[in-house]
């Protein structure tokens, strides 16, 4: 997807959407799937200027305005043509489906810095994260992970010769679920946005296991590095000791005082990394190219807009945790002291708690993920073409 060729489209009726190329917005322009009416810009910093104006689109607005205009056209009592049917069956559909939260937004104002327009970016995408088909992939992740708790407390797994075992076949588990709903939701997300219209199966599960594989794999670079930085941190001042049965003399004293308090320091600004890796999932499924390139392309994003990012994600966690609160405070009351089954139904209870506990947290999961990309567009994609 090249950011020259990205159009923003207004309906008459103050939907704002995407179009991920000229080619793209064509074909929808000729399936009649947008009105003549509406207005394009090539980015935020533009005017809207109307179809019939645009060089790109103005043979296919003659070519259906000739389709549609008829070689006799009677008049009424007044003296103006009857509507079109077609004409009234767009104005019917437009009474008819208002625009959403997330489609009222103008993308003008999406991209400041600044809280008013993270804040309205962020509920745009809660308003597409709604949507029936992310939701179910959302709770069907839910259900696999409440499972895999369920699954901790059977009898092979809570052998004591299997520790190294289990530790293993959950995490795999939960790795591959993790990563499954992340490729899925993010290939549906972008696809909605970029082709105007709901994404169908096929073409949400189309090289679906090649964008789980790189999203593994970027994960376990980025993880892995900051994961080993602060365990090199943490065992900085031990090195620099005498050791476990040695006397600290007052020179090792304060250099070792100092990389402590300094590797303190960095560690705190090495850990939001592993929330500004979810923006790779999105530039993956977006720019279609390598791992090695999509970190690279990363890097570059997180340099130039690291404030807005630092921004996006903590509201975005505050957003989620807002949003997931109440399915919480509902299945709150079966983890109290104050329920208690029978104890030959302990097992039932505890298993019953591990999968509504996976189904109350899938609306975070589907809102977190669906979030990022909305960020990662318009970080991209929004934000200052100088760049």
């Amino acid at each position: 997807m090249s950011q020259v060729d990205f159009w923003y489209v207004r309906f008459p009726d103050g939907r704002i959407l995407r179009a991920a190329s000229t080619a793209v917005l064509r074909q929808e322009l000729s399936a009649r799937r947008i009105p003549l009416g509406s207005t394009v810009r090539r980015s935020p910093s533009d005017e809207w200027v109307s179809l019939e104006w645009t060089q790109e689109f103005a043979d296919v607005v003659e070519e259906l305005m000739a389709r549609d205009r008829p070689s006799f056209a009677p008049t009424t009592a007044l003296g103006t043509p009857p509507i079109a049917p077609s004409s009234s069956r767009s104005a019917n559909a437009t009474a008819h489906h208002s625009a959403t939260v997330g489609s009222r937004l103008d993308p003008a104002r999406l991209h400041l810095v600044g809280m008013r327009g993270c804040l309205d970016e962020l509920l745009a995408a809660l308003d597409s994260a709604l949507a029936p088909k992310k939701l179910l992939l959302g709770l069907i992740a839910g259900l696999l992970l409440g499972a895999l708790l369920l699954l901790e407390r059977t009898a092979w797994f809570t052998h004591p010769a299997h520790g190294p075992a289990v530790a293993g076949v959950l995490l795999a588990g939960c790795f591959l679920v993790f990563e499954g709903l992340i490729a899925l939701l993010t290939r549906l997300t972008y696809i909605e946005l970029a082709r105007l219209r709901p994404a169908r199966w096929r073409e949400v599960f189309d090289e679906a296991e090649r964008l789980m594989l790189w999203v593994g794999v970027s994960k376990l670079i980025v993880w892995g590095t900051v994961g080993g930085l602060v365990v090199l941190l943490r065992w900085l001042p031990y090195w620099l000791g005498p050791g476990t049965e040695g006397v600290w003399s007052t020179s090792q004293q304060l250099l070792a005082g100092s990389v402590l308090a300094l590797a303190m320091f960095v560690e705190v600004l090495v850990w939001p990394v592993f929330v500004f890796w979810w923006l790779l999932p999105p530039l993956l499924v977006v720019e279609g190219g390598t791992v090695w390139s999509s970190l690279w392309q990363w890097l570059i994003l997180l340099r130039r807009h690291l404030g807005q990012v630092f921004l996006y994600q903590a509201m975005a966690i505050a957003l989620g945790v807002l949003v997931t609160t109440p399915f919480l405070l509902g299945i709150a009351p079966l983890f109290l002291p104050a329920f208690s089954p029978p104890e030959a139904l302990q097992g039932v209870a505890h298993g019953t708690r591990c999968l509504l506990l996976g189904l109350a947290c899938a609306p975070l999961l589907t809102y977190w993920i669906t979030s990022n990309v909305f960020i990662y567009l318009n970080l991209r994609y929004g934000a200052d073409n100088r760049h």
